[in-house]
């Protein structure tokens, strides 16, 4: 006896609630498939990942067993039910949970999410959802004496554990949060936050925006974890900016961000949000507002989820299209910003006479190896693990190189089109990226690599010849330091709407 709960009903207990942990661990293994792995240390991280999540699993479960028996079946099966769904789609599709996809899926036509139901997935459901219940239905063969102090001190050690491995500081918290089945609640969450955040109306801050020109298209990229300091047109040894030097392209290599992390740049980026003013990124509105007013046709086009600080400014845009939905961090196929192309491409033929676009690129995000074509393959030997530190540090350079140049050829895409038109084209990075300096990688921590961020300016003929004050400026200041701080000014100055919330002072386009 330990107390007054039987020895054996406290063993019961424990592993019926590992074994129940295990089988939802069987759906968790989709989340690793098709993971970049290169030798045998990776692969025990990679177990120790799946490791720590049947480990929150099994805390979970001596928590929810505590729930009646039908109670604690009906919830069991229903997870089971859930991650079932998404470990099928998972491998057949490498469909990935995420706030997007959830609102196709709650905003769709039942008609069209209708075809993605086969046989397979019904049979393959059917099954482990068959399979949860006989395991659930375990729980009859034990006792829990919810007052006995034994049952008290599991049920806080479990819970003490779950707080330990999912808070925030946590390195398992995003292996864990991010995958089956904590990913349903975590998405969920997420979602219900962030149609929150877009259905908060946030005030128009200026009284009045009008346009000079009567025919003007402008371009927006928001680049990711692009540095300057690996690129050819800022005197990188490596030729691997050849399309925008030959396009004229004006880089900006002296710009700083204080945010070294999309959720917290981007918005920063987008608004009126300076050094001495940082809460207006989550107060106002952005310069896409200020476009709408001055009668431009607007358009966002994403290939990355819009996360809740900057999803209100998606809604914002006249038209907002995203590629790439059932991307996401631990996705290893091809996820490329040429998908963005075609899609803009349509929109840019509609030929309104005064539009702006805002693309929001996957650029070299980690895990660089996915996000360049095979023929930008330049720089070898390239990553073979997803694992930092399983990497050699020339191959990290060389598959960051690679997106580099790849990226350089996707901004000339954007240009050409732009070429006969009276057009300008804005490029900033959220922030840099770290590749080794001090023994830091990759951002979001901290190391000034990841403040440089890459910033540049292309202009048509037409648009020179309208602007000439302009393009001298821009020669001139290109050398310059500035912070992000300049964005939300210069592009409203670049592109001749006169209002009052602009300050010329903060503009890369003035003396």
């Amino acid at each position: 006896m330990i107390g007054d709960l039987r020895h054996n009903d406290w063993l019961r207990w424990i592993a019926h609630s590992i074994l129940c942990a295990i089988f939802i661990g069987i759906f968790t293994v989709t989340d690793f498939w098709g993971t970049p792995l290169n030798s045998t240390k990776d692969y025990l991280i990679i177990l120790s990942h799946w490791a720590s999540i049947v480990f929150a699993c099994t805390c979970v479960n001596l928590i929810l067993t505590l729930l009646p028996h039908r109670g604690f079946v009906i919830v069991y099966a229903t997870i089971t039910f859930l991650a079932s769904i998404l470990a099928f789609y998972r491998y057949t599709m490498n469909f990935t949970l995420n706030t997007m996809m959830l609102d196709i899926i709650l905003q769709n036509d039942l008609a069209v999410s209708a075809d993605m139901l086969e046989w397979p997935i019904f049979v393959w459901v059917l099954c482990a959802t068959t399979i949860s219940i006989l395991i659930a239905n375990l729980r009859k063969q034990y006792i829990i004496k919810i007052k006995n102090r034994w049952t008290i001190g599991t049920v806080i050690l479990a819970s003490l554990t779950l707080i330990l491995l999912l808070a925030p500081t946590s390195r398992f918290s995003r292996p864990i949060l991010n995958r089956i089945p904590f990913n349903i609640v975590e998405m969920t969450t997420k979602y219900i936050s962030e149609r929150q955040e877009i259905t908060n109306e946030r005030p128009r801050v200026f009284k009045t925006a009008n346009a000079q020109s009567d025919s003007l298209t402008v371009v927006f990229i928001i680049g990711e974890a692009l540095r300057p300091s690996n690129l050819h047109i800022n005197g990188y040894r490596r030729e691997n900016t050849p399309n925008m030097e030959r396009l004229g392209v004006v880089s900006f290599d002296s710009v700083w961000s204080d945010y070294v992390y999309t959720n917290r740049s981007v918005p920063h980026i987008l608004t009126r949000a300076d050094t001495s003013n940082p809460n207006l990124a989550y107060t106002e509105r952005s310069f896409i507002d200020v476009f709408n007013a001055a009668g431009f046709n607007t358009i966002f086009l994403g290939n990355q989820d819009a996360e809740k600080p900057y999803a209100y400014f998606t809604k914002e845009a006249q038209t907002s299209i995203f590629v790439n939905l059932s991307k996401g961090v631990y996705n290893y196929d091809k996820w490329l910003d040429e998908d963005i192309l075609p899609v803009y491409q349509k929109e840019l033929a509609k030929n309104n006479k005064q539009q702006l676009f805002v693309l929001h690129t996957i650029g070299s995000h980690w895990w660089y190896n996915v996000h360049y074509s095979d023929s930008f393959e330049i720089y070898k030997p390239v990553m073979k693990s997803r694992i930092v530190a399983s990497c050699d540090s020339m191959e990290i350079v060389n598959s960051y190189d690679n997106t580099v140049a790849y990226t350089d050829w996707f901004i000339s895409q954007i240009i050409e089109p732009l070429k006969n038109l009276n057009a300008i084209c804005i490029f900033l990075s959220d922030h840099g990226e770290a590749l080794g300096e001090n023994g830091q990688w990759l951002h979001a921590s901290e190391s000034t690599m990841m403040n440089w961020t890459a910033a540049f300016v292309w202009m048509s003929d037409n648009y020179k010849q309208k602007h000439p004050y302009f393009n001298q400026n821009i020669n001139h200041n290109k050398h310059q330091f500035y912070k992000t701080d300049f964005l939300f000014h210069s592009v409203i100055d670049a592109a001749d709407i006169q209002t009052d919330i602009l300050d010329t002072t903060f503009s890369i386009f003035r003396e």
